[in-house]
């Protein structure tokens, strides 16, 4: 028990050694001030993953962030302007886009020229590019390694950063916002009855045949989408959040595992068909089942507030009638665009789409949309991820355009060329539509969704394609759509 008679997080001793936080009235010996939130003369001391003490004696405002996750988090604690450098093959944030980009391989001396009064790190640098940290640090820059392994451990991470930041309230409204979510996603999971939890195998780093340690973030994620982790008995390797498991072992469980789940990044450039032809993983039950997925790093590994899109993600993978229910946009008169995409997203159990560097910024075509430039959506709300998903699948014409106007009603032309778009349909025969002449860029879609049955004519014959659409009458379409696509 602490002080105030709270109970303490299982572990906190190795927390405390690896992270410890407390705010003190010790003379000041790093920093450059006084910290907001730590009270006059009580300056905040933070040690880091390296064992560093850092006291904070006001906000650091000039700040380069070395880790992806550094980087989202510092900007959901409202920092745009205090981040003046990211590193490289950054991609979400949007705005991340728009700042210098810094590299561990880089000389000191790019990083001096740019006057930062701190260095986001976190360990993997700190023990790989000594020679950079102490460079930096001798010349007078404050250099902080930071990176929780377990659930606890981002609670802890994301208000050490609101205190480096002064950001001390929005951090906690953060941890807040993140337990919310995790509510909503209990709630969902409570409608699955215990004997229906899927079993499921996560894979790591598939050509070593590794998994996560059940501590990890990535094994919280599936925990808290309602998976059972197959792997409970694996052991962290090196104190990492990476576990050994051996095909012998993966292949010894193999009927047991109704979900084989993989995370692709970095670390495991994978594919549904090289883990299907696998040697020996044929016997493997979902493997036979068809129950193979894939899931960005980013969104199950990371500690940032998009873990919760992962945990969702998972959720559809495992649980899609429950993870995609879309009793409540049925009810909706007058479908708006946003609507329109959560709800077809879900309805197909779309994957989610989250931003990679390379394919989404780095080679995207001219005339196609680029993640995170729709400059009227918000990148750290509910809609946007599936919006960008039905913007990456191309169910949208014009996505280049620089507004989605996710606010306006979705007209009916949208759909039926949304519809087309999606889904393998036959040929129809020609069928008369009064407001739709044949010079009509949307006539083929339209007459196709028409023809089908898909999308209804009036009593007019007209099909208003500018008029708009309620959530009844798209889960009716896509429903047939579905089932004449099947």
């Amino acid at each position: 028990m602490n002080k105030k008679g709270r109970k303490t997080i299982p572990g906190l001793t190795m927390v405390l050694a690896l992270f410890f936080i407390v705010c003190s009235g010790l003379p000041a010996m790093a920093g450059p001030g006084l910290s907001q939130g730590g009270g006059a003369g009580k300056p905040c001391v933070i040690v880091d993953r390296s064992g560093n003490r850092i006291i904070i004696k006001k906000p650091f405002t000039r700040i380069i962030s070395l880790y992806g996750a550094h980087t989202e988090n510092l900007f959901s604690l409202g920092l745009d302007q205090e981040v003046i450098g990211v590193s490289r093959h950054e991609a979400f944030p949007p705005p991340a886009l728009t700042k210098p980009a810094f590299s561990y391989h880089d000389d000191a001396e790019k990083f001096l020229a740019a006057r930062p009064d701190l260095v986001l790190i976190r360990p993997m640098i700190a023990r790989g590019y000594e020679n950079l940290v102490r460079k930096l640090q001798q010349a007078g820059i404050i250099v902080v390694s930071l990176q929780p392994t377990t659930i606890g451990g981002v609670y802890s991470y994301w208000r050490d950063l609101g205190k480096l930041t002064g950001r001390e309230r929005q951090a906690e409204k953060m941890v807040s916002e993140f337990k919310a979510g995790l509510t909503r996603i209990h709630a969902l999971v409570k409608k699955i009855p215990p004997a229906r939890r899927k079993r499921v195998y996560f894979e790591a780093i598939h050509s070593k045949m590794k998994t996560f340690s059940p501590s990890s973030i990535a094994i919280f994620a599936l925990k808290t989408a309602g998976g059972i982790n197959v792997a409970g008995d694996a052991r962290a390797v090196r104190g990492t959040n990476i576990a050994a498991y051996g095909k012998e072992h993966i292949l010894s469980r193999a009927d047991e595992i109704d979900v084989y789940l993989a995370q692709r990044g970095a670390m495991n450039h994978i594919n549904v068909r090289r883990i299907v032809e696998e040697g020996g993983f044929g016997a493997i039950k979902a493997v036979q089942n068809g129950q193979v997925y894939i899931i960005d790093e980013k969104i199950v590994s990371r500690p940032t507030l998009r873990l919760l899109d992962g945990i969702y993600e998972i959720g559809r993978f495992l649980y899609p009638r429950v993870f995609n229910d879309v009793s409540a946009f049925r009810k909706i008169p007058r479908l708006t665009r946003a609507q329109f995409s959560e709800m077809f997203v879900k309805m197909t159990n779309m994957p989610l789409k989250t931003p990679d560097y390379r394919h989404d910024i780095l080679r995207r075509a001219p005339t196609r949309h680029k993640y995170g430039s729709f400059r009227d959506v918000d990148y750290t709300g509910h809609d946007y991820k599936f919006i960008e998903t039905a913007a990456y699948r191309g169910i949208f014409a014009n996505t280049s355009q620089p507004r989605f106007y996710p606010h306006r009603p979705i007209t009916r032309r949208a759909v039926a060329y949304a519809i087309f778009v999606y889904f393998d349909l036959p040929e129809t025969k020609p069928v008369a539509i009064k407001d739709i002449p044949n010079s009509d860029p949307m006539d083929e879609q339209i007459r196709t969704a028409v023809g089908l049955g898909i999308m209804k004519l009036n009593k007019k014959g007209e099909f208003l394609p500018a008029g708009p659409i309620s959530g009844e009458e798209l889960f009716r379409s896509i429903n047939m759509a579905s089932r004449i696509a099947k």
